[in-house]
């Protein structure tokens, strides 16, 4: 009865657990751990698609129950390698890896792409993502990273994509401040001022010169960077299912150099 109990569990992981060498693309994306929404899978295979016949590289997304235990940017590299995204002799391919269980992320970047996706903007773009991904709106969350990534290797090309996410909405207007300071608080710190509070504003003026200091070093938290690599908030930056993209024709066989970044959310 315990050994049925306590295996339970056990077979569900193995079950769950995807290897590298039984993964064959389906499309551009590969939903393997079934999180995405329709929307958000046809979108980006549309982009993915357009992004292969206008610029003349190749993007996969990719999605996983787990790791198994292996380095997330190790899974990424092999599968690149074994799927050859991007175009032969070219190399100008991504692959876009998401680990669900295991809360982790790698974007694998082929050898032709370095010189214009560098691992300091592609972890920037994986960090912008994080929100989405911590909401569990895993499709959006690559649609988002999938329309940087292509319209940045568009721009290189001089092409201007019709596919991706949306352009973000504008900034809701905000109320005028005197040095940053809203209307109401300022408000408060005259009363107080005006009434023989002023060891109560100096304090708070204390408090605020502490916090920009604090914002002025830049503290980020932790995201490794770079080949040579360097602890900063959830993510490494690189040493090196259902598919979508009506289409699709295959990858072209193209390598990459461990080049990238990731991390965890």
């Amino acid at each position: 009865m315990l050994a049925v109990f306590f295996s339970a569990p056990c077979a569900r992981g193995l079950a769950a657990a995807e290897n590298v060498e039984q993964l064959s693309p389906q499309g551009y994306v590969n939903d393997f751990a079934g999180v995405m929404d329709t929307d958000s899978r046809q979108r980006i295979g549309a982009l993915c698609e357009e992004l292969d016949q206008r610029a003349d590289a190749q993007l996969a997304v990719v999605t996983i129950h787990t790791l198994d235990g292996d380095p997330v940017q190790d899974f990424a590299s092999r599968l690149f390698q074994k799927w050859g995204v991007g175009p032969k002799g070219k190399d100008r391919g991504v692959l876009v890896l998401l680990a669900v269980n295991d809360r982790q992320y790698w974007t694998e970047v082929g050898y032709g792409l370095e010189p214009i996706l560098p691992d300091g903007k592609v972890g920037g773009f994986g960090r912008q993502m994080l929100p989405l991904l911590r909401q569990g709106q895993y499709g959006a969350a690559l649609l988002q990273i999938s329309s940087q990534l292509a319209a940045t290797i568009a721009q290189d090309r001089g092409v201007t994509l019709n596919q991706g996410a949306p352009s973000a909405p504008p900034a809701e207007p905000t109320e005028p401040s005197f040095y940053g300071i809203p209307p109401a608080l300022l408000n408060l710190l005259v009363l107080l001022l005006i009434f023989g509070g002023w060891r109560v504003l100096a304090f708070l003026f204390a408090l605020g010169a502490l916090s920009r200091y604090r914002r002025g070093r830049g503290y980020r938290g932790g995201w490794w960077i770079g080949r040579m690599g360097g602890w900063g908030a959830g993510g490494w930056g690189g040493y090196g299912g259902s598919g979508g993209g009506g289409g699709f024709g295959g990858f072209g066989g193209g390598g990459s150099g461990g080049g990238g970044a990731g991390g965890s959310w």
